[in-house]
């Protein structure tokens, strides 16, 4: 199917079925690929280390062969992400056009530092779907701290202006952590002023840099807080929320609390990319990630080496994979999420049961199973989940 019917079809389903992506059993839907690790900041949390760019990283040629095997393999959305992709710009100019000529969506994660109103459209014209940028606090230091350099908040804010001004989609990313969590409101308030409508809320996973800040992630309380009062600004608001970093089921959990009202969130398009599927932790299963050099992740969060595409094919990493296997086959949980009954249809972040025990089929330590028992949702009725990117 070409990008344009493609699109037609997931608008179709979003404002008459209002549902996103149709999943696929063992289907990498969605994929982060990893251009480059260098990267112009060094933010605090970063999980990957982004620093200098490795010395093997993908040549064009490779990287495009992966792409149209990504297409074969089902994929329909492929994410951009570095370090800094913009720091290897025409290589993602390129890399967005073959992406359309082979029917995947492409968008881009970017610190916004090299964006201005000319790059936006550079990346409009090959196709880019949509950008995220991050804004992380409304109070510019704060911002600053995080990204670790001086006057980033200032070069997001003329970013995302560039990007609106040429009618590019941009999905405002934003970190949610103890010490910047009572900022959420002023910074949604920040982000509908600049014009933005979408805005996916990451929750710390202690992987790379983000060990050292691992105190910083939020507490059950204030996770649960956030995701009702995501809600309500979705009710009362132009704006749709998604939530990453091991909180895949924040789309039906918020579904639950707007059915109950009898609303729902706006047709918008990072709706169009919630996942019409009832599994939770994706890794694995509707999605991986592809690292600079080639090595190939369950996702992003999960660093452990399952290939790489010079050595071996992404069709037989994806299909041969034991520790894909083993990801996708819930009864080999442990702990309580071992005998949860929402292992089938949630599962944990084997991301952050990873980072935390060292075993990504142990107990994921954050649970928001009390939370879905009060919103009444039983493990059969759930039906989406939203993607965790980086």
């Amino acid at each position: 199917m070409g990008i344009g019917l493609k699109l037609i079809e997931l608008l179709l389903r979003q404002k008459l079925l209002d549902k996103g992506i149709k999943g696929e059993l063992n289907t990498p839907l969605i994929v982060s690929y990893a251009v480059t690790k260098a990267c112009n900041l060094r933010c605090l949390h970063c999980h990957v280390e982004a620093q200098e760019a490795l010395a093997n990283e993908l040549g064009l040629g490779e990287a495009m062969r992966a792409i149209e095997e990504m297409a074969s393999l089902g994929t329909q959305a492929l994410i951009f992400s570095g370090g800094e992709p913009l720091l290897r710009k025409d290589f993602v100019l390129t890399l967005a056009e073959h992406c359309v000529d082979v029917g995947i969506i492409p968008a881009m994660l970017t610190n916004g530092i090299l964006l201005n109103r000319k790059v936006a459209l550079e990346l409009k014209e090959a196709g880019i779907m949509a950008v995220g940028i991050p804004i992380d606090s409304s109070i510019p230091e704060c911002h600053d701290k995080l990204r670790n350099v001086p006057g980033t908040f200032e070069k997001a804010v003329q970013a995302i202006k560039a990007c609106l001004d040429v009618d590019l989609e941009v999905v405002i990313t934003t970190m949610a952590m103890k010490d910047n969590f009572s900022n959420v409101p002023a910074r949604i308030e920040l982000i509908a002023n600049l014009g933005a409508d979408q805005v996916a809320v990451y929750d710390l996973v202690p992987v790379g840099r983000g060990k050292a800040v691992m105190d910083q992630a939020m507490d059950q309380t204030q996770r649960v807080s956030l995701i009702r009062y995501l809600q309500q600004v979705q009710e009362t608001r132009e704006m749709v929320f998604t939530m990453s970093g091991g909180l895949p089921l924040y789309p039906e959990i918020v579904s639950e609390m707007h059915r109950a009202n009898d609303t729902k969130p706006k047709d918008l398009l990072l709706k169009q990319f919630w996942v019409d599927a009832n599994v939770g932790c994706h890794a694995g299963i509707f999605y991986f990630s592809l690292r600079p050099n080639g090595d190939v992740y369950p996702c992003t969060f999960l660093p452990v080496k399952i290939g790489n595409i010079r050595e071996r094919s992404l069709t037989d990493i994806w299909y041969n994979s034991k520790v894909l296997k083993e990801l996708r086959e819930r009864s080999l949980l442990k702990g309580k999420c071992g005998i949860c009954e929402y292992r089938e249809t949630c599962g944990g972040c084997r991301g952050r049961a990873y980072a935390c025990t060292s075993d990504y089929l142990e107990t994921d330590p954050v649970c928001l199973r009390e939370l879905l028992i009060e919103e009444r949702i039983h493990p059969s009725n759930i039906e989406k989940f939203g993607f965790c990117v980086g």
